[in-house]
């Protein structure tokens, strides 16, 4: 007799469908370290702990520790900009009435934990040279989506350099800011941010030609 009411058995995992598996797991382990301890105390021992498998596998995956911190930070570093682009009204960046709500989103994105966690990565660079090329390889990767989405959404000011210089302004106060997140702790930096924000807005009033 068939039992009508349990659930249909799942179609087991290729061998390949299981690696993938493992591997991300490995890297969500990796981000989920870097949130909770920290870059400083991060280990291979950790992630696997986390991961719930065998440290071996872990260096299986990632010869080196620097790959999976690599790897996991791009990862998180490419899908913080595509959210930040499906859920930010850039386009209301040409409402002067918008632009601080435009901005505080992005100010949200960009100080979420999973940005706090990138941003470890990129401190570390001080300490860890061998990470710069990396990086930088993966800042060129989302600075080129951002100015195409900026290309695409302001045609009229995509020859005006102030355009560019005004993204490439905002997002280095928001690192700068974040990056102070742990000395002075997020709600005094967030009143930071708010003290600077009506200067970004007059910026842009004079880019867009208000």
């Amino acid at each position: 007799m068939i039992d009508e009411t349990s659930p249909p058995k799942q179609p087991r995992q290729t061998r390949a469908q299981q690696r993938a598996a493992t591997r991300q797991a490995i890297i969500d382990a990796t981000v989920g370290c870097l949130m909770q301890d920290g870059y400083g105390v991060l280990t291979t021992r950790r992630v696997a702990e986390r991961a719930g498998v065998a440290q071996s596998t872990v260096m299986h995956h990632f010869e080196t520790r620097e790959a999976l911190l690599v790897d996991a930070i791009t990862q998180v570093a490419t899908s913080l900009a595509e959210r930040a682009l499906d859920t930010i009204d850039f386009a209301a960046l040409r409402t002067p009435a918008l632009r601080a709500a435009v901005l505080d989103e992005a100010w949200l994105e960009f100080s979420s934990p999973q940005a706090l966690a990138a941003a470890q990565l990129w401190a570390a660079v001080w300490s860890e040279p061998e990470l710069a090329p990396v990086l930088r390889e993966l800042e060129g990767r989302v600075t080129l989506v951002i100015a195409q989405t900026a290309m695409a959404l302001f045609p009229n000011e995509a020859s005006d350099p102030r355009l560019f210089a005004l993204i490439d302004a905002a997002v280095s106060i928001i690192r700068g800011l974040v990056f102070s997140i742990p000395i002075w702790g997020a709600e005094q930096i967030t009143a930071r941010w708010e003290a600077i924000k009506p200067l970004m807005l007059e910026a842009a009033s004079h880019t867009f030609g208000d």
